[in-house]
């Protein structure tokens, strides 16, 4: 028979391996049982669970939970007296925080001088479009009834609107449109 791991979680359920005790068959937690000499006959499994958790945690044979600093006392002892905090070293930590998020605030010469040589080029502006153009853009969409395009043409020469934003609502309702086909 292969050794069981018999622990505690947190919550206070008893576990064999991994699964909690009472999700096991009542076989596997007999098996459990006799290992710890308890009386196996006309018991449930939540009755062998509880008679498992008491014999282990009164022998801690096989019981995870035991502190690492019982069994390692000299390097718990080392341990502490390292995370003891004076308030003269909590002040130093407190200042090493302060004056390293500082410095990521603040922005020195060197990284204004490297920003504007990586912006060199400054970004394209949109051209403007004459009307002549806008009409001839208006025309060539496809999406566009021939009524629609009139509108659009007749809107530009109005001059009620700029010629881009024109050409900008033209193909919008083109878009509109041939979505409206797919449909």
């Amino acid at each position: 028979m292969t050794p069981v791991l018999v622990s505690v979680d947190k919550a206070g359920d008893l576990k064999l391996g991994k699964r909690k005790c009472r999700l096991h068959k009542k076989e596997d937690v007999v098996k459990v049982a006799k290992k710890y000499g308890i009386n196996t006959e006309k018991k449930t499994v939540k009755q062998l669970c509880g008679s498992i958790k008491a014999k282990a945690k009164s022998s801690n044979d096989g019981m995870n939970n035991v502190p690492l600093a019982k069994l390692y006392p000299e390097a718990a002892k080392k341990r502490a007296a390292a995370k003891k905090t004076t308030p003269l070293r909590k002040a130093a930590i407190d200042k090493k925080i302060v004056t390293s998020f500082m410095k990521g605030m603040v922005t020195t010469n060197a990284n204004i001088k490297k920003l504007r040589e990586l912006n060199v080029k400054p970004s394209k502006k949109a051209q403007p479009i004459t009307k002549n153009e806008g009409i001839k853009r208006i025309r060539a969409m496809k999406g566009l009834s021939g009524s629609a395009k009139m509108k659009l043409v007749n809107r530009l020469n109005a001059g009620t609107m700029s010629p881009r934003r024109v050409v900008k609502v033209a193909r919008e309702l083109s878009r509109l449109n041939v979505a409206a086909y797919r449909i």
